[in-house]
């Protein structure tokens, strides 16, 4: 199945086969404007199947997965490399 980017209300995108809960359609313009303010946030790859998430703390299960506590954090570059 192919990855697609997830967003919510917060700012925080998603991108994997699955999407944490609250989490709608998104496209490349969103993801860009989350990495130009992220403020406090941060970038997560999971460690198992390489989903990717934006936001304060990655989600405790992988939406994808469902691995535990897989997410590890990454920079930019990995995030733009891995989605494309």
């Amino acid at each position: 199945m192919a990855k697609t980017l997830f967003k919510n209300g917060k700012g925080e995108i998603h991108f994997g086969v699955n999407a944490p809960e609250g989490f709608v359609s998104a496209g490349k313009s969103d993801a860009e404007k989350s990495l130009s303010k992220l403020g406090k946030m941060k970038l997560w790859r999971c460690s198992v199947c390489n989903d990717m998430h934006i936001g304060l703390k990655p989600p405790h299960e992988c939406p994808t997965c469902h691995q535990i506590e897989s997410y590890v954090e990454i920079n930019e570059k990995e995030f733009r490399v891995v989605i494309g």
